[in-house]
């Protein structure tokens, strides 16, 4: 193991912190113990863009939050000082399968890493303890529901902790605010951990969205360093047609001709449906995947995917985070994505290989009014919302909770509102932390679930005050990505660049 860095080293690295050109000579720029363990780990000789820059705030000491495009190296920045410093690297990441898939990688490095996921039994979570206990791992990744545990971080505690990583950053603000709110809770819970260094890593980020980031994780005068975002290699084409046939000839074409492996965005469910329905009749070895499949399902169309028996995934934006596959070839939209942030991160999983990739956007004006059509079933009027939260408040009392079941039933009694109305208002309230919803297990693997009156939101009024603000930036994001996929090819570029640095 090499030795953590001295004091001297710290600063030789701190000094040169700004970005680097590609292929810049990495023992021209950090210390030699450094210089040789990102040698013997991950065999890097050369700096990506970038990574310089990063590595030296980390190294400094300094919270930092770095929006570099997929495939530029993000986690050697996490994983070089859990290498040659003292003490454990918590990285907080967002999928099952990625966090698997990184453990997995970095334990390839030779980096002493485990993960806690909720597939795990509780031998193997003991045994990961025992690990910890010992001092025998750099690396630790977790998801934000784990690091929500009050039993979880009070055993962490008990450990020297010098870094803690968040993976795809921009989570903390989309998905903050909508399905999974212990995201906009890391910075609250990191609070019992003291004055402990935040690294901050995402593809994507708007002005506003780093700001909400810095501001959701407690970040302390952070460094922010970022790229370009789209990659040189990535060749980009929109195609615009209003005939849904057109549309789809244009489609199968567009994949006949490409070689390699791809994924096929789309819109809906039963978009994906018939795209994929498309593609396999015309002979290519496809697999589907959206949210409303089993896990089962969904778990053997990636796995296919990875292995290459299938060449193309047709999918939602459900799929792709954490698709570690540097060899995908293009892809494909087939139909408008909701923001420029979903389609940068899309299409940034072509390419990662540093060779060329085809990324082509086909929509017709039909995917706006969709796309319209979801966010204003995403948001309910913030009358409705007041009414059922006032309700279910007064229905719940001071107990300790109610199940869905009940709630819903009797909030069906009282106010004359639809049950996917209901259903909508329900889901907004436990996503903004006004009502919170709790799982727990039963003892032979059934799971019940109850709803409390009490969420973790820290500013009620502010809440109920910003929600409509909440769906005016989702329109403004969709009018954005109409904009962009409506302007000539040099003055996307443009576009992009302001989009991102404004």
């Amino acid at each position: 193991m090499v030795p953590p860095l001295s004091p001297a080293a710290a600063a030789a690295v701190s000094s040169s912190v700004h970005p680097v050109e590609s292929g810049q000579d990495l023992a021209s720029v950090l210390p030699p113990e450094v210089y040789r363990t990102c040698l013997q780990a991950f065999g890097y000789e050369t700096l990506r863009p970038h990574q310089q820059a990063v590595l030296g705030e980390v190294f400094a000491g300094r919270d930092c939050l770095a929006v570099l495009p997929t495939g530029s190296g993000k986690s050697l920045c996490y994983a070089l000082p859990a290498l040659v410093r003292d003490g454990l690297v918590l990285v907080v990441s967002p999928l099952i399968a990625l966090i698997r898939d990184q453990a997995r990688r970095f334990a390839l490095n030779g980096i002493p890493c485990a993960a806690f996921d909720s597939l795990q039994s509780a031998d193997e979570k003991a045994l990961v303890w025992q690990h910890l206990a010992r001092g025998e791992l750099k690396l630790l990744i977790v998801s934000p529901e784990r690091l929500a545990r009050a039993d979880f971080r009070a055993r962490l505690k008990a450990l020297p902790l010098q870094l803690v990583a968040i993976d795809e950053a921009h989570c903390v603000s989309h998905w903050g605010n909508h399905f999974r709110p212990d995201y906009r809770l890391i910075g609250h819970y990191l609070a019992d951990f003291g004055a402990v260094q935040k690294l901050a890593v995402t593809a994507t980020a708007t002005r506003r969205v780093r700001d909400d980031i810095e501001q959701a994780l407690r970040l302390r005068s952070p460094a922010q360093i970022w790229a370009e975002v789209a990659r040189t290699n990535l060749r980009l084409k929109i195609v615009k047609t209003e005939k849904v046939a057109a549309h789809y000839t244009l489609l199968l074409q567009t994949v006949l001709h490409e070689e390699g492996s791809g994924i096929v965005y789309v819109q809906t469910r039963k978009q994906a449906r018939e795209v994929h329905r498309l593609l396999v009749d015309a002979g290519i070895a496809a697999e589907v995947y959206h949210a409303g499949l089993p896990p089962a399902s969904r778990e053997a169309a990636q796995r296919a995917f990875m292995a290459g028996t299938a060449r193309v995934v047709v999918a939602t934006n459900s799929f792709g985070l954490g698709i570690d596959k540097a060899d995908i070839r293009f892809v494909h939209h087939a139909s408008l994505p909701a923001s420029i942030e979903q389609y940068v991160q899309e299409i940034g999983r072509a390419g990662r290989d540093g060779l060329e990739a085809h990324c082509t956007l086909i929509y017709g004006s039909r995917d706006f009014h969709i796309q319209k059509f979801m966010i204003d079933k995403s948001f309910p009027d913030l009358t409705l919302l007041i009414e059922v939260l006032a309700v279910a408040r007064e229905f719940i009392g001071g107990g300790v909770g109610e199940s869905p079941l009940a709630l819903t039933k009797h909030l069906r009694s009282v106010l004359a509102v639809t049950e996917e109305e209901l259903a909508a208002a329900l889901e907004v309230l436990c996503r903004e932390g006004l009502l919170a919803r709790l799982t727990g297990s039963g003892g032979y693997g059934d799971y019940s679930e109850v709803l409390i009156g009490d969420g973790y939101c820290e500013d009620e009024a502010a809440i109920l005050r910003d929600y409509p603000l909440r769906k005016g930036e989702s329109m403004a994001k969709l009018e954005a990505m109409k904009v962009y996929a409506a302007a000539t090819s040099e003055q996307r570029r443009f576009l992009l660049d302001e989009y991102f640095r404004r």
